[in-house]
């Protein structure tokens, strides 16, 4: 097991494919997380005193379960909330670029597509597509969330839906804010997440689970996390004791 702390952007930038199971959660943001997360945003982008602003934990199952294929697949056990509605206002703040609000940074709907939302060096069109998208929802979001991601919003979308609600709250309050996407973008650059990893092919499950019961994990992460050790590493038995200190 391994954890990293690291540019968020830069994460978003490695050929990779995060894989959400339909077994998860579908994605939800309410009116005070969009609100608050906005806010978050807006001080990252006018004040220079804050460099660094820590978005929260990815807990992924690494390499050994996919790792015959080109582009490494990896199951997003926990943090796909977060990372959706960054890219939800990645996808905002490009479309606004898109409209000329733009300042002096080099910033476009199809730059945000190639880096942070596809594997672009791969063809769409051919026998890669399977691997051509960075993150995969379960099958009730994913549909609406490539429609957002490729600029497609002008298309029928179910007004209602949580993706599409806080698409357009971004879309709005970036239009609204006065700061430039440049900024914007800038604000985003401090943003840094902690990953955490583990690879089957290598990793003890048993030694998984102590370093997960001595962790600072929350117990429900750690609740999230075990349970999917517990189908994905084929752990027949977990010991059943609840985290230090909880």
């Amino acid at each position: 097991m391994e954890a990293s702390r690291t540019n968020l952007l830069n994460f978003l930038r490695e050929p990779k494919q995060l894989i959400l199971p339909d077994s998860q959660s579908p994605y939800d943001c309410s009116d005070g997380m969009r609100s608050k997360f906005w806010d978050n945003i807006v001080r990252l982008s006018t004040e220079e005193s804050v460099s660094e602003y820590y978005l929260g934990l990815f807990l992924i199952l690494e390499k050994g379960l996919f790792c015959t294929y080109e582009i490494p697949k990896l199951i997003l056990i926990d943090g796909h909330q977060r990372l959706v509605t960054l890219h939800l206002l990645l996808a905002a703040l490009a479309k606004v670029a898109g409209d000329g609000n733009n300042g002096s940074v080099e910033f476009s709907q199809k730059y945000v597509y190639d880096n942070y939302f596809t594997n672009n060096f791969l063809n769409k069109d051919e026998d890669s597509d399977e691997l051509y998208y960075k993150l995969v929802l379960s099958s009730t979001d994913n549909k609406i969330y490539r429609r957002l991601v490729e600029g497609n919003d002008h298309l029928p979308l179910p007004s209602q839906h949580p993706m599409v609600m806080t698409f357009r709250f971004f879309e709005k309050v970036i239009r609204e804010s006065g700061i430039s996407v440049a900024d914007i973008y800038k604000g985003i650059g401090k943003i840094t997440v902690v990953d955490i990893s583990t690879d089957r092919c290598y990793e003890n499950p048993q030694f998984i689970y102590d370093t997960i019961m001595e962790s600072k994990l929350t117990l429900e992460q750690s609740k999230l996390l075990l349970k999917w050790l517990s189908g994905l590493l084929s752990v027949s038995c977990i010991p059943d004791k609840k985290p230090v200190g909880r």
